[in-house]
């Protein structure tokens, strides 16, 4: 099943416009049409008609959250998408406290690791979120990995700069940052006779 996981802004979107992404790399991925929410333009080359597909949001809470918000914006705007295609979608969330602290690791990891079904192809959008939910998020998906049997497909970041004398979003640009955990992976799994070594893997991998 294809299992989709973005981490939700605390911030409300709607102070921010949607806009087109180009993309960095592989053009056949773009979207011409703007989003709010940067992997739904990837989801919209990639749904199929009647595929099954799951979508976790990842809610930081607090006094001044608005991801609930957000995170409805996210889902209207993935099922305007979807008319076009008609994938049979399912949405689920998991709600972390908005502190860097082992509770919240924990919670995140382990719920994502529960929800995130057998042999699932796995799409995660990482523009958004507290700073540590993305170490977090790799965790689970290397767990995922080695006993669910799942395969990372796409991990994106979405960037945007701002006007300074308008704040009107420019420069957009969607990244395939699925490199990264790759290299995560690499990182907890090397083995080598020496330092030497290991910076030989290191720079095969960034030669690739």
């Amino acid at each position: 099943m294809k299992t989709v996981i973005i981490t939700v802004p605390m911030k409300p979107t709607k102070e921010v416009e949607a806009v087109t992404y180009p993309m960095d790399g592989n053009k056949a991925m773009e979207y011409e049409k703007p989003v709010r929410c940067p992997i739904n333009s990837i989801l919209a080359k990639t749904l199929q008609k009647d595929e099954q597909v799951k979508v976790i949001y990842i809610l930081t809470t607090g006094e001044n959250s608005e991801c609930e918000q957000n995170k409805n914006t996210y889902i209207k705007e993935l099922e305007c998408i979807n008319n076009e295609t008609g994938a049979i979608l399912s949405f689920d969330t998991i709600e972390i406290d908005f502190e860097p602290t082992k509770k919240t690791y924990n919670k995140l990891i382990t719920d994502l690791a529960e929800k995130i079904p057998d042999n699932a192809e796995l799409y995660a959008d990482t523009t958004f979120g507290f700073k540590p939910e993305t170490l977090s998020l790799f965790c689970a998906l290397r767990f995922v990995e080695e006993f669910r049997e799942a395969i990372v497909q796409y991990i994106v970041y979405g960037k945007v700069e701002f006007n300074k004398e308008t704040r009107k979003p420019e420069k957009p640009m969607l990244y395939d940052i699925t490199s990264l955990y790759y290299l995560f992976k690499l990182m907890g799994s090397m083995g080598a006779s020496s330092a030497e070594n290991a910076m030989e893997t290191l720079k095969d991998f960034f030669a690739m």
